[in-house]
């Protein structure tokens, strides 16, 4: 146990937390225990019973992150709230950049768009690393649309393969990718994209945005080019540290999409729930907002210098169980 690089983390945590308390956001202590978590079909949550006095059960799970919540606290009026806690995910792998319980930072402004919300996050990420005292360069953040990524590393255009999956799958063929028959458009994009774009993303501060719409179940689409939606990651060195949404707030094509992703969880085999049906209901009355979702685990790691976030953690999860 390094007691210094958890006093260290526990440095990070107070440092981002006085970020936004100073930039006037309000904490919200959002439920980490809910009947309904989010519909996504990579993330697992971890699932309990819940028992009232009289015995009456319900079904309920830990939550993967606070957004449903959130989104809800903007309908009912908040402008600038953040959320800092735990979260959980089942099923993730026991490495260094990963852990079943982790310290998210969630937030949400209204009236922000998606570079709005980039300047935000590396304003956050510079003045915590400078009261930290790791400064950044003074050179901003740079700014790569997923197109242009992967034209510049994998020398792929995007454009001519959105939607077309017998020609996403000549792509990865071309790039020495096995292409399989259970495998969808996201699953061929993802192979050319984690083995030739991602790793080069963090070797100056990156914000990749502007992904396929199938990739960003909860962002609204480009206005300029609807193949596409309004997310943006933050990439750090190895880590990617952030991910993030111009949010959608139509309640049809909210409910379409989550339908959609329920029926690939189907055909992934795993199990599907129902869909929120207070979050559609307040989704409408959100208004104009972007939120983006921030590891502070792996901002630590990053000041720090540690090479897993089991340095960082008082008990590891290896020693928990």
């Amino acid at each position: 146990m390094n007691l210094e690089q958890i006093r260290a983390r526990s440095r990070v945590v107070q440092l981002v937390r006085r970020y936004f308390d100073e930039q006037g956001f309000l904490e919200l202590q959002t439920p980490r225990l809910v009947g309904l978590p989010g519909q996504e079909p990579y993330l697992e949550p971890m699932w309990s019973k819940v028992e009232e006095a009289d015995g009456t059960p319900h079904r309920g799970a830990l939550i993967t992150s606070p957004e449903y919540a959130m989104k809800r606290m903007l309908a009912a009026g908040f402008e600038k709230i953040y959320d800092l806690g735990p979260c959980f995910r089942n099923d993730e792998p026991w490495d260094g950049t990963h852990d079943p319980e982790f310290l998210m930072v969630e937030w949400y402004e209204k009236g922000i768009g998606l570079s709005e919300l980039m300047e935000r996050t590396e304003a956050m990420v510079k003045w915590v690393a400078g009261q930290y005292g790791k400064p950044f360069s003074e050179t901003a953040f740079r700014r790569l649309s997923v197109r242009d990524a992967m034209k510049q590393y994998a020398n792929v255009e995007l454009d001519s393969l959105i939607g077309d999956r017998e020609a996403v799958a000549e792509a990865c063929r071309e790039h020495h990718q096995t292409v399989n028959e259970a495998d969808t458009w996201d699953d061929l994009f993802f192979k050319i994209f984690l083995s030739e774009v991602e790793p080069k993303l963090g070797e100056v501060p990156t914000f990749l945005h502007t992904y396929p719409v199938s990739m960003a179940a909860l962002a609204k689409k480009d206005p300029s080019d609807p193949r596409y939606a309004l997310r943006t990651e933050l990439y750090i060195g190895s880590l990617e540290l952030a991910n993030g949404f111009v949010e959608l707030t139509d309640a049809t094509e909210q409910r379409k999409r989550f339908e959609e992703e329920q029926e690939l969880r189907r055909s992934l085999g795993k199990e599907t729930w129902p869909i929120d049906e207070r979050f559609l209901e307040a989704l409408p009355k959100m208004g104009e907002a972007s939120g983006i979702a921030f590891g502070v685990d792996r901002l630590a790691m990053l000041l720090t210098g540690a090479k897993s976030l089991s340095e960082l953690m008082p008990i590891p999860v290896r020693e928990r169980f």
